[in-house]
């Protein structure tokens, strides 16, 4: 009786009173290229070492899924503790109280300066930050390098010669009286992804989407329809855009280009990886979005989009402290130095790493790091990312493939955002 009452406690000891580390943390990927998620499952491995009461648990999420499974969760009071996510949602969901205020921690001055301003800024909204820059994406324009070659073309810094080469490079390859090689596609079938393509058009022409105090939609500005009026034009006009441009997914976007389909693209860092792992040794050009002529003087300053990735807490969490020690060791200068040395679809966002003087591993760096100094993500309101989905992107495709003309499409999409904005949609 007695040894079994010994093996009894024995048990519960081992297998009832061991639960693991005190303290657990769930944290959510959202998205990344294969290099960026090795690298951090390797981080979170790192932490969990180094602090033997905390164990982070790290969930690999669909890029597409952020906001709805965010909001099924957290409106139920559940999800991760932190997350990588679009700093875009930092005005949408810190507004609704789902994000933590990390200005609210003890040494978040410090840690700020550790970032290039404008880049910590995207994760802002109004007088809050809600998350630390992961980072930095930049639109650029990718040129196919053997068709432009070929060719004996120039990548374009103006609209005109971006009109003229994208004309050029269409043709039919083969002499069948068909057109099989485009100068332009863009990535239609994803309707934030081709507002994502417009939008460095419009930034680079001086245009803006709202009023500096967020309650004027300004997109309809002669500047913003000048940029939809280029893309019409090529298409309508030149023929010069892929006439299937609809349906494109990115999928589509990189099979074209690696079999010499298409010639240009607007794209950022992620572009790299997808085309090296279909076409290895494949090269390209990339530089700047064009500018309209008459501003030829601002093509190496004017603003291109910025599409921030940030990593953020959840207002929800219980073990705040302990959240917050895990994003500063997933965003400190010496997690930043990988942005460097490895292709991770995406740039440094820490001034010493920006401004290291290591060799970089990612090709065009000084390009991207340019482009990311003057650049703009969208306006800090709550219901941009919905227009930019649901408003800017429909009426961009109507005005570009002759549903309506550029300014009824402009005018429409300007009234139903600004309907929006106010709350009447």
């Amino acid at each position: 009786m007695k040894r079994t009452v010994v093996m009894l406690l024995l048990f519960l000891f081992v297998f009832c009173g061991e639960d693991g580390p005190e303290i657990k943390v769930q944290y959510w990927a959202f998205g990344g290229v294969p290099n960026m998620m090795k690298w951090a499952k390797e981080r979170v491995a790192s932490f969990n070492a180094q602090h033997q009461d905390i164990q982070v648990i790290q969930s690999q999420k669909s890029w597409n899924m952020i906001r709805e499974l965010l909001y099924t969760n957290f409106s139920t009071g559940t999800g991760p503790d932190v997350m990588r996510v679009h700093a875009n949602y930092a005005a949408e969901f810190g507004e609704a109280g789902f994000y933590y205020p990390i200005n609210n921690f003890p040494d978040f001055e410090e840690v700020k300066n550790w970032y290039q301003p404008n880049l910590i800024d995207a994760c802002r909204y109004k007088d809050n930050y809600y998350g630390l820059p992961g980072s930095g994406i930049g639109f650029v324009l990718v040129c196919n390098k053997d068709m432009f070659d070929r060719e004996g073309i120039a990548p374009p810094k103006t609209w005109s010669e971006f009109r003229k080469a994208a004309k050029r490079l269409t043709k039919d390859v083969d002499n069948d009286g068909v057109i099989d090689q485009y100068g332009l596609v863009l990535l239609g079938g994803d309707r934030g992804g081709f507002s994502y393509r417009l939008a460095p058009f419009v930034y680079k022409a001086g245009g803006t989407f709202l009023s500096d105090d967020l309650s004027k939609v300004t997109f309809d500005s002669p500047e913003g329809l000048s940029a939809l009026k280029l893309f019409v034009d090529m298409y309508q006009q030149d023929k010069s855009i892929t006439p299937g441009f609809l349906a494109y997914t990115i999928s589509e976007i990189n099979d074209l280009f690696c079999s010499d389909k298409v010639a240009m693209s607007i794209e950022g860092p992620w572009f790299n990886g997808i085309v090296q792992e279909k076409s290895p040794g494949k090269q390209f050009y990339t530089v700047p979005v064009p500018v309209p002529d008459h501003r030829i003087d601002h093509y190496e300053t004017a603003p291109t989009l910025q599409d921030m990735i940030m990593v953020a807490i959840s207002a929800n969490s219980k073990n705040l402290d302990t959240a917050w020690e895990f994003t500063k060791y997933l965003r400190n200068e010496e997690a930043d130095m990988n942005w460097v040395r490895i292709d991770m679809g995406g740039f440094p966002t820490t001034l010493k790493a920006i401004h290291s003087t290591e060799e970089k591993a990612f090709p065009a760096f000084d390009v991207y790091i340019n482009e990311l100094k003057h650049a703009k993500p969208w306006p800090a309101h709550p219901k941009m990312i919905y227009i930019v989905r649901n408003v800017i992107a429909p009426y961009g495709q109507k005005a570009i493939i002759g549903e309506l003309s550029p300014e009824e499409a402009w005018a429409k999409a300007a009234k139903e955002a600004q309907d929006t904005i106010e709350g009447e949609k």
